[in-house]
């Protein structure tokens, strides 16, 4: 019996370490300064044609990849 309570007790250590690092992740990750891509492209203009031109770029080999 104290054989199994001791491994349960190191998989709760385990797991606690993983949930540590995941929420620690979270809280750097929400930390970040935003960055406003209107600032940095002022004087450049995209247009509808430009997106579909990016989706088919992007998605051009998603049909491929499920086959």
């Amino acid at each position: 019996m104290s054989q199994y309570v001791l491994l349960r007790i190191q998989s709760l250590q385990e797991e606690l370490e993983s949930l540590k690092k995941i929420v620690s992740h979270q809280l750097l990750q929400g930390q970040r300064k935003t960055t406003y891509i209107k600032v940095l492209w002022k004087d450049f203009e995209i247009n509808d044609d430009d997106f579909a031109d990016a989706r088919s770029a992007v998605f051009k080999d998603a049909n491929n990849w499920q086959e």
